[in-house]
């Protein structure tokens, strides 16, 4: 697969700003790192075996929609492309649909040239006019518009078969990642099915390399496309993901060898996998900054007083050690990873976490918060501060998060009950602000703009606490419209004074990318010594340019 270098306009932006989450050399990776990808020998051409694949997750539920946030694995990259696809782990960016792009009138028009000879999976041609009625269905029906693209996008146009080209009011140069990273989805097929957000796909029609073989909630199958432009890119001829309830059984999976790719969280993996077989490895770069989300339509949470008093009474160096094994690092109280820490202001570069329970404690009492006969906190209006925190049942390592953060916060006062979901549930309940608290990622992305701006922004596309503030959206729109280095930290400045001061999300960790992998059947895998995309499974549309680089083993 061809691999299309940024313009220079373009890497400017993506070397200013460095990146936030994914990083793949050696200053961001674990030092628990094995290596030993490509020292197997590998066919030169010919089919490998099928590779199966796991999460811990509970069981899938179906659906194949890649306008939903919760679109199974695969859905957007192996069957449903992008135009491109964004390395968060080096400048590199892969052509999908789109073969060329570039910015012309005055960089407020992104025209992208489309691959021709692309057909669907049931043979269909695949062309402009499929580009432009995806952007049309995300205009016409917002939620399906998750990332607030047509918000933006003043006009999407056909200059020909092949051309097409995306307006803008003025210049947003970082926002090139959420519209060429838009999946397309068939004219011929989404025409008569309406709103997008509500349709359960179970034969989804695509241009990827892979193609629906079986579903069943312990197991999807996924086989390879033969029709696919690029196919001789691809040597693994089936992709099996199978479901696990809980990193415990997922992990013995992976340690019996039944698993050759997984993402999770195992407490001493070197002793408990990677020693276990030279064929076994790991890489644990790092990738979105983990957070503690409040949701700010909750009345009491909205007063910044109880988030001081919360901020103030986490552990972070006790949930780094005891929860994340030391994989971890407490953020800077910013939120910005190590990697940009050439983005922060001075006056913020030296800050650190400490637990204060004494502060947090007087912080509520001078704002009216008095303790009930059982202990509990209660606010001058009479509600309880009793909460609960969010987490995805199996994640083990976020659920002792969650437990030791409700330990911490009962020392003051305020009662936590941890509440985990399926996956599924926990997502949507996010993404609708259906909650009280809960940990979650940021968007990992290949500029730091995209990972605050989704966080943060009025239109965000992962905004579960629901800020929205004039002061950050106008750093936003300073940032964009720039390539200069200094008004870039100008703007960020700003947003990292709000994330200080006005504690929109309460910033935990920096997340590693859990990434295990067995080099028995395939080589070419991603590592520290070559981290050309992110590795992760649950990493899409990446793991699908990420498979286009496996080789057989002899």
């Amino acid at each position: 697969m061809k691999v299309v270098k940024s313009s220079s306009l373009i890497l400017s932006v993506l070397t200013m700003t460095a990146l936030l989450a994914g990083c793949g050399n050696s200053t961001g990776s674990s030092n628990n790192t094995t290596t030993g990808t490509n020292t197997a020998t590998t066919t030169s051409t010919g089919m490998g075996k099928p590779l199966v694949g796991g999460a811990p997750n509970g069981n899938w539920q179906e659906n194949f929609n890649p306008f939903s946030t919760a679109a199974l694995y695969g859905t957007n990259g192996l069957i449903y492309q992008p135009l491109f696809m964004f390395s968060t782990v080096s400048h590199d960016i892969y052509p999908a649909l789109g073969t060329k792009y570039q910015w012309i009138n005055n960089n407020k028009t992104l025209e992208v040239t489309l691959r021709q000879g692309v057909k669907w999976s049931d043979g269909q041609p695949f062309t402009a006019n499929d580009v432009l009625f995806t952007f049309n269905e995300l205009k016409k029906y917002p939620d399906a518009d998750t990332s607030g693209i047509m918000k933006v996008v003043t006009s999407v146009v056909k200059k020909s078969n092949y051309v097409v080209d995306f307006n803008f009011a003025a210049p947003n140069i970082p926002f090139q990642e959420y519209v060429l990273q838009a999946s397309i989805v068939p004219q011929h097929i989404w025409q008569n099915l309406g709103d997008p957000t509500k349709v359960n796909v179970t034969n989804p029609i695509g241009t990827g390399p892979y193609t629906l073989e079986s579903f069943t909630p312990q197991v999807f199958k996924l086989k390879l496309n033969p029709n696919f432009y690029d196919v001789k890119s691809y040597h693994v001829p089936e992709i099996d993901f199978n479901a696990y309830n809980s990193n415990q059984s997922a992990q013995l999976a992976l340690v019996s060898g039944q698993l050759d790719w997984a993402g999770m969280f195992i407490p001493n993996v070197q002793q408990v996998y990677a020693s276990k077989n030279p064929n076994f490895h790991y890489w644990f770069p790092a990738g979105s900054a983990i957070m503690l989300y409040p949701n700010l339509k909750n009345p009491i949470l909205a007063d910044l007083n109880v988030r001081k008093a919360i901020n103030l009474a986490i552990d972070r160096n006790q949930i780094a050690t005891q929860a994340e094994y030391g994989y971890v690092a407490p953020l800077n109280p910013t939120g910005v990873q190590p990697r940009d820490k050439n983005l922060i202001a001075p006056q913020y570069a030296n800050l650190t976490y400490k637990q204060n329970l004494t502060q947090a404690a007087q912080i509520l009492a001078n704002a009216g918060y008095k303790k009930g006969s059982d202990g509990i906190l209660v606010s001058p209006s009479g509600k309880k501060l009793s909460f609960t925190i969010q987490v995805v049942s199996g994640w083990s390592d976020w659920v002792q998060t969650c437990q030791l953060i409700s330990q911490d916060l009962a020392k003051i006062g305020i009662q936590v009950q941890v509440q985990q979901l399926q996956f599924g549930a926990y997502q949507s309940n996010l993404q609708n602000h259906n909650f009280d608290l809960a940990i979650g990622w940021t968007n990992t992305a290949a500029t730091s703009y995209k990972t605050f701006y989704d966080m943060l922004d009025t239109h965000g596309a992962w905004n579960p606490e629901g800020w929205s503030s004039p002061t950050t959206d106008a750093a936003f729109n300073l940032y964009k419209g720039t390539t200069d280095l200094n008004t870039q930290k100008q703007a960020m400045a700003t947003i990292e004074g709000v994330m200080i001061n006005q504690l929109p999300v309460m910033p935990l960790f920096y997340g590693e990318t859990w990434y295990e992998y067995s080099t028995k059947d395939y080589t070419g895998w991603p590592d520290a010594n070559h981290p050309y995309d992110s590795p992760a499974i649950f990493t899409w549309p990446s793991a699908a340019y990420v498979l286009s680089q496996l080789k057989p083993v002899n």
